[in-house]
């Protein structure tokens, strides 16, 4: 293997191009918008919210303490997900991510620095170092989203997994602005 075929595995210029030396790639659930789907969603939400609630009833309840374990939560949730088929999960991130875009093991990597992040804030109570790289995380992937739905490209239609088949780019959109807006009351909480 020489320079160039690393840099082909590693360096992605042309994302329609699968990675040399690797067999065909293991195309993500087909994204379905429909009724049940969306509730399948809704339950996970509320899911998310129960547990949050519960975990803070334990742990003493104060606003600083709730936000950190949903956001906890909600991250390792959503990073469990994509863990069920992380090959599926990377070939679609990598249609509207610009970091995975172009760098093709951050696709891989981003599950694991999620579900990082969420057994940080599930071991503190949020402090600023983690809110700053938590902010940065989501900020550039909520970009990534953004840009590719204003860009009237056709958006990718893969699923967040065989259980929950809504679009993953509409998912992401959901999980990063939540995501940013409860992180930048962390934020504020915490200076």
């Amino acid at each position: 293997m020489d320079d160039d075929d690393i840099e082909d595995i590693y360096i992605d210029n042309d994302s329609s191009r699968p990675a040399p030396h690797h067999p065909v790639h293991h195309q993500p659930y087909k994204g379905v918008e429909s009724p049940e789907e969306y509730k399948k969603f809704q339950y996970i939400l509320i899911g998310i919210l129960v547990v949050s609630a519960a975990l803070t009833t334990v742990r003493g309840w104060e606003l600083r303490r709730f936000l950190a374990d949903f956001i906890a939560i909600f991250l390792v949730t959503f990073a469990s997900f994509k863990f069920l088929d992380n090959e599926a999960f990377a070939w679609a991130y990598r249609q509207y991510d610009i970091v995975a875009s172009r760098l093709r093991p951050w696709a891989y990597a981003v599950p694991f620095v999620q579900a990082f992040l969420g057994f940080w804030y599930l071991l503190s109570e949020g402090p600023f170092k983690l809110n700053l790289l938590a902010i940065a995380f989501v900020g550039v992937g909520g970009y990534g989203v953004l840009q590719r739905i204003r860009s009237r490209e056709k958006l990718p239609t893969a699923g967040l997994s065989k259980y929950v088949r809504i679009p993953l780019i509409q998912v992401s959109l959901v999980e990063d602005l939540t995501m940013l807006a409860l992180m930048a009351v962390m934020l504020a909480l915490s200076l």
